[in-house]
């Protein structure tokens, strides 16, 4: 590869939007990660062969230690970016799968030294003031279109 070129990768995910009585549930990107400290919606990367619905409930289930049963699926986004990383260009190309998932319950962690560090249920007033990545502001905006 020349060192003009840019180094492709692409991410599939799945994520689940979850908004139950005023209040969405988000995991808090842990320390290491891209975006660290900022809130997102739970969910991740699909593992090979995985079907994105299985991977949802999966991350849901690492991220929030909560099931949830699929309302519907809300749209797919796409994200490109282009970075330099050890001196050479890369092209990041992020699709990302978003459900409307009904679930209830105590968030609490259960993946050991993952991504996420810690997911709560926030009133959608206080998102406004927290740091949350842009992914948040779509699905929003897909759920709202929804309705």
């Amino acid at each position: 590869m020349a060192s003009d070129q840019v180094e492709r990768r692409q991410r599939i995910s799945a994520y689940a939007v979850i908004v139950k009585d005023g209040l969405i549930l988000l995991a808090r990107i842990a320390a290491g990660y891209p975006g660290s400290g900022s809130w997102t919606l739970p969910g991740g990367g699909i593992d090979w062969g995985e079907h994105p619905e299985a991977g949802m409930h999966r991350e849901l289930y690492e991220e929030t230690g909560l099931s949830g049963d699929v309302i519907s699926l809300l749209g797919i986004d796409s994200l490109h970016l282009e970075r330099k990383r050890n001196g050479k260009m890369v092209g990041f190309h992020a699709v990302r799968i978003i459900y409307h998932v009904d679930a209830d319950g105590d968030p609490k962690v259960t993946e050991t030294d993952g991504s996420v560090s810690e997911s709560r249920w926030i009133s959608l007033e206080e998102i406004v003031t927290m740091p949350t990545v842009e992914l948040v502001t779509k699905a929003l905006e897909m759920l709202a279109a929804q309705a």
